[in-house]
């Protein structure tokens, strides 16, 4: 994964390794944008230089990554809302790991709040739709205890998102990797529904380690869209997501795989369901190989219009 940078612009002179294929015929209605977790690979300079580098690749998409903690600051986050407009890449952004709205230790409590407020003011800032972030860890909790948790978190910092007058930035509630965490399809779907600030973030790698859904086949894709479909509806005509192959163990999730042979999940038949659905979005590619696999899939996606 890569972590966020910033420098100052600079005339860039590049030789990009794979370009996708001609996007221009995408269809404007629920078209499915492709973009990185990060800077890709091939970009040089920082998150302004990499928008612009995006788009010459040919991708609509790129997710900041403030992994590590929210380091943007507001002079030079405010310098790539215009950016992203002008060279039509959407962005969102990916909130600290240090998130874990089930805690009932006030000091833990704060730092998620903290976290999570400063990630959707960077969001704002930068003219990002969503913050992803992993709703947290179980650690002796049932379910419905944190779900409880997370809204009464999620009540006080609506007060303070309402103070430093943030709007139009949604906290994505992304579906988890690991048995040992609170953030399942449907706890997911449950927050999407239940608090406001919240959407759901389908995570097609975590769904299939954690045992959520197979995803191994255009039926399985099939299935779970339509379940999504059905019980967020609207969702997926703007949906958000990533995508990555995985490795895994019966815990769950252990660590991400490129776009390559056997890998799973298989990406081509996803790409097939949400092209012939007339489904619309963002794929953000969280493969080692960022921009090479983001430009994959949307050259596979491509072959069904």
């Amino acid at each position: 994964m890569c972590i966020f940078q910033f420098s100052s612009p600079t005339s860039l002179k590049r030789r990009y390794l794979f370009r996708s294929a001609d996007s221009s015929n995408m269809p404007k209605r629920n078209r499915v944008r492709f973009g990185s977790a990060g800077i890709p690979h091939q970009c040089e300079g920082g998150s302004l230089e990499a928008i612009e580098c995006s788009h010459d690749l040919g991708l609509g998409a790129m997710e900041l990554e403030f992994v590590r903690g929210v380091k943007l600051k507001e002079e030079n986050a405010k310098r790539l809302k215009p950016a992203s407009e002008k060279f039509d890449v959407r962005l969102s952004a990916h909130a600290p790991y240090w998130v874990n709205c089930c805690a009932t230790d006030k000091t833990k409590q704060e730092t998620t709040k903290r976290n999570l407020l400063l990630s959707v003011q960077a969001c704002q800032w930068a003219g990002a739709r969503v913050a992803v972030f992993h709703p947290g860890y179980y650690q002796g909790k049932t379910s419905k205890e944190c779900f409880k948790l997370t809204k009464s978190l999620f009540k006080k910092l609506k007060t303070q998102m309402s103070k430093h007058k943030i709007k139009g930035v949604k906290l994505g509630a992304e579906t988890v990797g690991k048995k040992s965490q609170y953030g399942s399809l449907d706890e997911c779907i449950e927050l999407h529904h239940s608090v406001k600030e919240i959407m759901l973030v389908l995570d097609f790698a975590h769904l299939l380690s954690r045992g959520d859904w197979p995803c191994k086949n255009e039926s399985d894709y099939s299935k779970l869209l339509a379940y999504v479909e059905k019980n967020a509806p609207g969702y997926m005509k703007d949906f958000h997501a990533h995508f990555s192959c995985i490795n895994y163990s019966e815990k769950g999730e252990r660590n991400h795989l490129p776009l390559e042979g056997k890998n799973p999940p298989p990406y081509k038949p996803l790409m097939k369901v949400l092209a012939e659905n007339g489904y619309g979005g963002v794929i953000i590619s969280e493969s080692p190989k960022l921009e090479i696999d983001a430009l994959k899939m949307q050259k596979e996606y491509l072959t069904h219009f």
